[in-house]
């Protein structure tokens, strides 16, 4: 049996699931102690003795232990034991694509002609142009996520959202990998197609919450792909100011502000989820690149959706469980 990525969906649900069967063996205890004590208060004491002489207080315990263990299996499938890969080739209508796209203020640096921002909405055009077929839909963020367009077949309306999607989509200034994949992430429905995400972003994580993200989202089977909109050299961050006039971005202490690639940030984020990290390039050659990838399903190692449910494992134990208790009887073992 393959037990990679062993996890739990809703990790918290196993303290709970102790904490019932603790107290499940604890008023299993309670109530033999309540009954004993009312043996005693029936029967005299010479008398309690005989009455108790073929009953065993160890088989009553282990019967306990097995109900209350029971009880943590049950609870425990409820928190959604997953490990696994369940292999999937489905291709092409059976594909779902979200791009989360950085509109952020770093966006603007004109180190790709003519800004990053445009650049990287030209290459989603493209990309969506030439491939043609499944779902696709789009993640604005910046400080915040934000869904712009839901998954759909109508490409011009994703189209006419794509080039509507600009610096003022989000209000929330800073990047925010995190947020978008998680907003990204809910954008998908709920059935077997390829899932894939195609971020196109700096890489500057200000907030540092994309790594994370991206590995709960292979646990979920979904892919990321990340793909880097600049340079490393970077640029100064130009915005137009109250006069209208562009004005470079400086810190507190009047330095000028310089926007880079993060492509450790990027490469990371990618590698959680079995993706791929590119470079855009000036030309979106990275992009095309990319795009035929997915197109001949070689664009991760194997193509599947990692967590594979296993909450009938935990209920079958917890039901052998409960047979066992069934059948151990109170008495104790007689001696021919």
């Amino acid at each position: 049996m393959d037990a990679a990525d062993f996890h739990f969906e809703q990790p918290w649900l196993l303290a709970v699931a102790i904490l019932g069967g603790l107290a499940t063996f604890a008023a299993l205890r309670w109530t033999e102690r309540r009954r004993r004590l009312g043996l005693a208060a029936f029967a005299a004491s010479r008398l309690l003795s005989q009455l108790t002489a073929g009953y065993s207080a160890a088989r009553r315990t282990t019967k306990d232990l097995a109900l209350a263990a029971a009880m943590i299996l049950l609870v425990a499938a409820f928190a959604g034991p997953r490990w696994g890969v369940e292999v999937s080739q489905q291709r092409g209508a059976a594909e779902d694509l979200v791009f989360a796209l950085d509109v952020s203020k770093s966006m603007l640096v004109a180190d790709m002609s003519p800004t990053r921002l445009a650049r990287a909405k030209a290459a989603i055009a493209n990309f969506v142009k030439r491939k043609g077929t499944g779902n696709v839909g789009l993640v604005a963020f910046a400080g915040q996520a934000f869904l712009q367009c839901p998954l759909t077949r109508d490409y011009d309306a994703f189209f006419r959202t794509l080039e509507e999607t600009d610096t003022t989509s989000i209000q929330v200034p800073g990047t925010d990998i995190g947020r978008a994949l998680e907003e990204a992430e809910l954008a998908f429905y709920s059935n077997r197609n390829r899932k894939l995400v195609i971020i196109l972003t700096d890489g500057e994580d200000l907030e540092a919450g994309g790594i994370e993200s991206a590995k709960k989202l292979k646990r979920r089977g979904l892919v990321v792909h990340a793909v880097g909109v600049g340079t490393p050299a970077g640029g100064p961050i130009r915005t137009l100011n109250a006069m209208g006039a562009l004005d470079t971005l400086k810190d507190a202490s009047g330095e000028e502000v310089r926007s880079r690639l993060d492509e450790k940030t990027l490469g990371e984020v990618a590698s959680s989820t079995g993706g791929r990290f590119i470079r855009l390039g000036q030309a979106g050659e990275g992009m095309e690149a990319l795009r035929l990838a997915i197109q001949a399903g070689t664009d991760e190692n194997g193509s599947g959706r990692r967590g594979i449910p296993r909450e009938e494992w935990l209920i079958a134990a917890a039901l052998l469980l409960l047979i066992i208790e069934s059948l151990i009887s109170t008495r104790r073992a007689t001696r021919p």
